[in-house]
């Protein structure tokens, strides 16, 4: 048995059986780590809600009587707290434990076994998922203050920095700005803005605001520009598909029909070969091969075989033979006798 869950055990060794189970149950102590509903219990000892949850108070009642006389239980408060403060005062559940882990050198230690001794010592405190946060432990209402007013201006901070953040890469530098605007060391502004649901991360490790379609793409079409606009270069819609699979969710997988499909429906996407597509934001014209053809010519003047097939080439993946052939549409195009192609003027 380790150090906590030692620690544990001797702390409710002296109350009721039935108190035991219950912040056994509770707490979800036991070895399955199951925890279980005042309900479930209330059922097995045939008594109500209501009266689980009250032998339940009374039983951290007793055991926080005691906690002040344990100073292993005061060590262990201590450290958690100090380790708090020198980290902003606040931080995530998960982050946390995993903290405490190495400060007490108990691998076996969980956020379950934490939660029982933070509650029985009264400190610290843990703020409850929300719409806005995750699960957090904290040391005192000020240092609540800071991490709410913090992640509102960060939050305005970060509006309208998109691209910065999600496709230049600027996520070290802007952070540093912002601790800096704020006072605050990096690591401490990480650690307010991982606590927070208003900032996210894709599945490339980019961050941003998580209603941000870039951050958190919900439909395939969303993941699919996502992808697209990472990748930077033209890409088949299976690939495409198998790209979306490898970073999504494997329960929600992506279908190289369906990713076709809302590809074919996206005005942000354009067709540049067979099954290939690629994004207007990086330079690919809508159209026809003939009428990117006769873009080309009315932004350049008459043009060589090999200056043409040039241009096409940036903008499309065809065979020679389907730009030649549009070339011999004489409605539209006439060679010079150079042997240069221009438009035939209406």
């Amino acid at each position: 048995m380790t150090q906590v869950s030692k620690i544990i055990s001797s702390l409710i060794s002296d109350i009721s059986e039935r108190q035991q189970d219950i912040l056994v149950g509770r707490f979800g102590l036991s070895k399955d780590g199951e925890t279980r509903t005042l309900a479930d219990l209330g059922e097995e000892y045939g008594i109500t809600r209501e009266r689980v949850r009250q032998i339940e108070a009374d039983a951290l009642v007793l055991i926080a009587e005691r906690v002040n006389s344990r100073n292993d239980v005061l060590g262990i408060i201590k450290k958690s707290l100090d380790h708090l403060r020198s980290v902003g005062g606040l931080k995530r559940e998960d982050y946390f434990v995993d903290d405490l882990k190495f400060l007490f050198g108990d691998d076996s230690l969980g956020f379950k076994q934490a939660r029982f001794l933070f509650a029985v010592s009264g400190s610290p405190t843990l703020y409850e998922s929300d719409d806005d946060y995750f699960d957090f432990y904290y040391v005192d209402e000020p240092a609540l203050d800071n991490a709410h007013e913090f992640v509102k201006n960060a939050a305005k901070f970060f509006a309208d920095k998109k691209e910065h953040l999600v496709f230049q890469n600027k996520f070290a530098p802007l952070v540093e700005e912002l601790a800096r605007n704020h006072k605050l060391s990096e690591f401490v502004a990480l650690n307010y803005l991982i606590a927070s649901k208003k900032f996210g991360v894709n599945p490339f490790n980019d961050f941003g605001l998580s209603h941000w379609e870039e951050i958190n793409p919900k439909t395939i079409r969303s993941k699919a520009y996502l992808v697209l606009k990472k990748q930077g270069t033209p890409l088949h819609f299976r690939d495409l598909s198998d790209l979306i699979n490898k970073w999504s969710d494997a329960r929600k997988r992506a279908y190289a029909q369906t990713v076709h499909n809302e590809l074919i429906k996206d005005n942000r996407v354009v067709l540049v070969g067979r099954g290939i597509y690629a994004l207007k934001e990086h330079g690919y014209l809508p159209g026809t091969c003939r009428e990117i053809i006769v873009k080309v010519l009315k932004d350049k003047g008459p043009l060589s075989k090999d200056e043409i097939m040039d241009h096409i080439s940036k903008q499309r993946i065809l065979k020679t033979n389907t730009i030649l052939l549009n070339l011999q549409n004489k409605k539209h195009f006439k060679r010079t006798p150079d042997g240069r192609y221009r438009l035939v003027r209406s």
